[in-house]
């Protein structure tokens, strides 16, 4: 755990203090993945050769760091104050619920390395959050873009915040997911702040990777000390997908004194053992309830978010929402010998089975990847183990398919693809 503003200090390799702006490295790996789907697509580097090269705004000396010195494959982040006292602002308007927002600002080339400059921060208005969630509905969605428009018309989103009180800071499963399908490019990142510990985290691509940040870096362009109390602390990303926790085994055998058995006839201990059935499947129905929720939740998220990605990838080959592959986005390349988790949703009428099959780009047969029963929303639907495979482009389809795995003649073909990279 370190202080908020620590020091002036300028990234690793730079200059000393107040003289030349800091030499900062760019993400070497920067694909969208978790840590279980590693390594850049040929877009994401062609996204960054892209970038326009741009001087710095201010000199180093006008720098306050946050945490640790940003690694050499973390892009650079600096926070205007302006930003920072926007978010602060509104972290500390409900204390009782999530919420949330959009970081608005540039994102360019500086020597060597990409510099992530957030000036300004669009406080997210919706009615759907409580104390564990937050989510952009379409409304909230379409008035950001509104504001943005009316506003901060020359600025781009170029990442998310939100608030966890009380909760501490990390990302969870929820967040892992709304990122790696709404906010895909190499430099967008995603700012988590505890408004009640005083605590926040940046977290963004790194290595291929979703991690936290090893710090950031505030422009001290409002006054000489931060504007805001946060600790930049170390965390983590919690990818584990929400389930049902697995019920704990009940011991083998049961063995009381004499002295302590109760004494119920046989017909009390069934009433009794009736009731407790009763009572149980009570929670159990509302906890799937409420895990339902928080799905559909999810899934409203990612699609309100993700729509312009999806329109220009996977929604264009896979157009039914009821077949889809979410992530990994088309085009995205990982290294032979990685797993590569399949994550989207199969809940098509009458299917009986959902088959995902792979081939190499011009041949005509298909291998099975994985075959599942029963319907999936917003869940892993198979793991691509590429270990063995050459090098080349590859096209993964998921299929609704009937009992003699015929795809289903009214269903859409979900079709992806993807690149095998040599390490």
């Amino acid at each position: 755990m370190t202080s908020a503003s620590s020091s002036a200090k300028p990234p690793e390799g730079a200059p000393p203090t107040g003289s030349a702006a800091p030499s900062v490295t760019p993400p070497a790996n920067s694909a969208p993945a978790t840590d279980a789907a590693p390594a850049p697509s040929n877009g994401h580097r062609e996204a960054i050769a892209g970038l326009p090269f741009r001087q710095l705004p201010a000199p180093t000396a006008d720098w306050l760091r946050h945490g640790n010195t940003p690694g050499e494959s973390q892009p650079v982040v600096l926070m205007h104050q302006t930003a920072l006292l926007q978010i602060n602002a509104h972290s500390h308007s409900r204390l009782d619920c999530e919420l949330g927002g959009a970081l608005l600002g540039h994102v360019y080339r500086y020597k060597t390395g990409v510099v992530v400059e957030v000036k300004a921060a669009l406080p997210a208005v919706s009615s759907d959050h409580g104390p564990v969630h937050f989510t952009f509905s379409a409304d909230s969605w379409a008035r950001l873009h509104r504001d943005r428009t009316a506003h901060y018309a020359q600025l781009d989103i170029i990442g998310w915040f939100h608030t966890h009180p009380d909760l501490g800071v990390f990302y969870s499963s929820d967040d892992v997911v709304v990122h790696s399908a709404a906010f895909t490019q190499p430099w967008h990142v995603g700012l988590v702040v505890d408004p009640v510990r005083e605590e926040a985290a940046l977290f963004g691509w790194v290595d291929g990777a979703l991690r936290p940040f090893d710090g950031f870096y505030e422009l001290r362009e409002r006054q000489p000390e931060s504007v805001v109390p946060w600790r930049a602390v170390r965390t983590t990303v919690w990818d584990r997908p929400y389930g049902p926790e697995p019920a704990a085994e009940p011991p083998s055998q049961i063995v009381l004194p004499r002295s302590a058995r109760p004494r119920f006839s046989g017909r009390e201990l069934g009433l009794a053992a009736s009731a407790a059935a009763l009572l149980l499947s009570f929670f159990l129905i509302v906890a799937g309830a409420q895990l339902l929720r928080r799905v559909d939740l999810l899934e409203t998220t990612i699609l309100n978010l993700a729509q312009p990605a999806l329109a220009q990838s996977n929604a264009l080959t896979c157009p039914d929402p009821r077949l889809r592959l979410l992530t990994p986005i088309t085009g995205a390349g990982f290294p032979v010998g990685t797993r590569v988790a399949l994550v989207g949703t199969a809940e098509y009428p009458a299917a009986r089975r959902y088959q995902i099959d792979a081939r190499p780009v011009g041949v005509e047969t298909w291998s099975l990847v994985e075959q599942q029963r029963g319907d999936t929303r917003l869940g892993q639907l198979a793991e691509w183990d590429t270990t063995g495979l050459p090098a080349g482009q590859y096209e993964l389809r998921l299929t609704a398919v009937d009992l003699n795995n015929v795809r289903l003649t009214d269903s859409s073909v979900c079709t992806v693809s993807l690149a095998l990279l040599n390490e």
